[in-house]
């Protein structure tokens, strides 16, 4: 499933807070407005107004705050944090500058509690998997080259859980397969899937190389190709799926009513 990469990528504002899915619930939407968010500017920012060439571009800071989820039946409250800039936008009447431009207060995160989920995990993935993907989540806002480390420590979770050797016998010693050895292997048995693991261990190595500078467009990248892989090894859903239209191809009809047995 594409991920919608505008809101997990851009900073926002107060009244314009992008619709992230609930964590509980995986229904409704994170809401909040002015009463919800609190902003603070930093002491070095307000400081900074004495200057003789101060802007409002320089003001900087930070806030706290709650989304409440708009499904009735969930209501769950997530706590987020972050940092706050100033910008400038044109198009907006200003009255004490008389001219179409504006500054508003851009908000960035930095983290939130629970961890929102940059995509849905199907209930079918093992729960150990599960569990990394939700610690890079955590991650992802604040370090994106750490992110990218774990998410290829869940490939090599994805790597046991398909039971691809650890090791190998060489000369009477037991050595270690690499990650890029084992999704070889692997690819001997599902090679579309090994060939997408691949794609995400690259992106992986880099955050662990300091002169390689990667992005969140990187990160969700990643994303992306493993939520496609996951969806193909685990979830019910997907064989279910692909039983269905087999039956369908080969009967070259609807199944109709046949699928269910009468009660007698």
């Amino acid at each position: 499933m594409a991920i919608t990469r505008t809101i997990w990528k851009n900073e926002f504002t107060v009244k314009n807070i992008p619709s992230w899915t609930c964590p509980t619930c995986k229904i409704g939407k994170l809401v909040g407005n002015e009463k919800t968010i609190h902003i603070t500017e930093s002491v070095d920012s307000e400081k900074a107004h004495a200057h003789g060439d101060w802007d409002p571009e320089w003001i900087s800071g930070g806030f706290s705050g709650t989304l409440n989820c708009n499904n009735q039946h969930c209501a769950e409250v997530v706590q987020l944090v972050g940092k706050m800039n100033v910008q400038m936008e044109y198009g907006n009447y200003d009255d004490d500058r008389g001219s179409g431009v504006s500054y508003s207060q851009f908000l960035l995160p930095v983290g939130f509690v629970p961890t929102i989920h940059i995509f849905l995990i199907h209930s079918d993935v093992p729960q150990e998997i599960q569990n990394a993907i939700i610690e890079s989540f955590k991650v992802y806002w604040i370090d994106v080259a750490s992110c990218a480390n774990k998410i290829r420590v869940v490939v090599e979770l994805i790597m046991d859980e398909q039971k691809i050797a650890k090791t190998y016998q060489d000369a009477g010693k037991r050595r270690e397969n690499r990650l890029h050895k084992r999704i070889e292997l692997f690819k001997k048995i599902k090679p579309n899937e090994a060939e997408l693991l691949m794609a995400i261990k690259w992106i992986g190595n880099s955050g662990s190389h300091k002169n390689e500078e990667l992005t969140k467009d990187d990160v969700l990248d990643a994303y992306e190709i493993l939520d496609h892989v996951i969806t193909k090894l685990y979830e019910k859903d997907s064989d279910r799926l692909k039983k269905l239209s087999k039956t369908i191809n080969k009967r070259m009809k609807p199944i109709g009513r046949k699928r269910f047995k009468r009660k007698k």
